[in-house]
């Protein structure tokens, strides 16, 4: 990490308006978290639907990562970016990852565009439960859950598939978020994928300042105003203090 390049950063922070931030699943991963959004994890939407199998199957690997998902903490980015927005100018955190550790840093206003692990939906019937309770219903013995309401096995998280769009309402209020932000900060986030990855050139068009924090090169890291190679939690710790060391108390 350049220190005179957070610097300056930093105090792009302190100047700006408006400032959205992107996260990805890196950041979950600095807290021992995958990606739950990732296709290796998740069954083709026709699979799941088709095959009782494929549920038993994505269900038993769900469980599997369940107790670290129970007691995984927010990283230094999460509590970073919380801490930000309290300080004043950061409008929203929209983010790639689908476990909630933003909303455990502290942060208010975050749009998950991959939806939340957290929560299962019955598609026959609209019953919501949480993650816990139907973490409750296989350590019984259950294979896949069922509905209590209606009886479907067909119970699945809102995360999108493979074969399902993503859900609109988070990518469109990302995208007009962006229309009037003049700072976006990309941290640990995958733009190898539309819709975020016409972001970047989104934000520019609209005379917003880019900044890209990522351990590696990215596919618009040479179209943006600065790019920091390094852990995207530490980074982030390391901008935050610099725009605190700046902050006077009348």
């Amino acid at each position: 990490m350049k220190k005179d390049v957070a610097g300056t950063v930093a105090e792009w922070i302190r100047e700006a308006r408006k400032i959205v931030v992107l996260t990805g699943c890196d950041l979950s991963a600095e807290s021992g978290l995958p990606d739950f959004s990732d296709p290796r994890l998740n069954p083709h939407i026709r699979d799941f639907r088709e095959s009782r199998e494929v549920r038993a199957e994505y269900w038993k690997k769900i469980m599997e990562i369940y107790p670290s998902l129970l007691s995984a903490e927010p990283g230094p980015g999460h509590r970073a970016l919380a801490e930000l927005e309290i300080l004043g100018n950061l409008d929203c955190i929209f983010t790639q990852s689908a476990d909630g550790l933003h909303h455990r840093a502290g942060s208010a206003t975050v749009i998950e565009l991959n939806s939340s692990i957290l929560w299962v939906t019955c598609p026959s019937c609209g019953k919501d439960y949480s993650i816990d309770e139907i973490a409750g219903m296989l350590d019984k013995g259950a294979q896949v859950p069922a509905c209590r309401e209606c009886g479907s096995d067909q119970l699945k998280p809102a995360i999108s598939f493979p074969g399902q769009p993503p859900p609109h309402w988070e990518a469109r209020e990302a995208w007009m978020r962006l229309h009037s932000a003049d700072l976006f900060l990309i941290a640990g986030a995958s733009l190898d994928k539309e819709p975020v990855a016409s972001y970047p050139y989104l934000a520019k068009e609209n005379n917003a300042k880019v900044v890209i924090i990522n351990e590696k090169e990215g596919p618009a890291d040479d179209h943006v105003d600065a790019v920091i190679y390094g852990k995207p939690g530490q980074v982030l710790g390391y901008i935050l203090k610099k725009v605190k060391e700046s902050i006077t108390i009348s």
